[in-house]
């Protein structure tokens, strides 16, 4: 589905599925995940219990400081523009040449901005990969969400583990994609 590579589709997904209980999300929410990790046994097979080895997420180690400033600032315009729900500064982040259509995307982030009063606030942002050839870089954001159902009031809170991948384009980095799991 063209519409899952959007964040916001997690936010109204959470809304949707408010039948979880919220003290178990506020537990969630107040212990982000910034490591990976694996079960590694003696004989090669999974193991489960206390035998986890866990490894950091690392910046990428060939990412120069102005890309990465770059964007950093990029990710600040996005979350930005979302919590304003500035349409047109959204959009601007994200870009014209993916998959998704992007005239049916703006349709869409316009009715979540009608119907949620959502607020995003990135937790942990490192940027795992970069790519100068490609023009290509992707982040690892643990990103906590408020979102309330305008109609009903229900509020949810929900931290989720997001890759979001960007592209470098005539006018700066672009979102192309976004991948988020709790």
């Amino acid at each position: 589905m063209k519409r899952q590579a959007m964040g916001l589709v997690l936010l109204a997904g959470l809304l949707i599925a408010g039948c979880s209980d919220k003290e178990e999300t506020k537990e969630k929410a107040e212990a982000p995940q910034t490591t990976s990790e694996t079960k590694p046994a003696v004989d090669g097979s999974k193991e489960t219990g206390e035998n986890r080895v866990t490894q950091p997420i690392e910046e990428a180690k060939n990412l120069p400081p102005e890309e990465k400033e770059a964007l950093m600032k990029t990710l600040a315009r996005h979350v930005d523009a979302f919590n304003a729900k500035d349409l047109d500064a959204y959009m601007s982040t994200i870009s014209k040449h993916t998959e998704r259509n992007y005239e049916e995307e703006r349709l869409y982030v316009k009715k979540v901005f009608d119907t949620f009063e959502a607020k995003m606030e990135p937790q942990h942002t490192v940027i795992i990969k970069y790519d100068e050839e490609k023009k290509e870089a992707y982040m690892f954001i643990v990103m906590k969400s408020i979102t309330k159902d305008l109609q009903t009031g229900k509020e949810i809170e929900e931290t989720t583990r997001q890759v979001m991948k960007l592209n470098k384009e005539e006018d700066g980095w672009k979102q192309t994609a976004l991948s988020a799991m709790k």
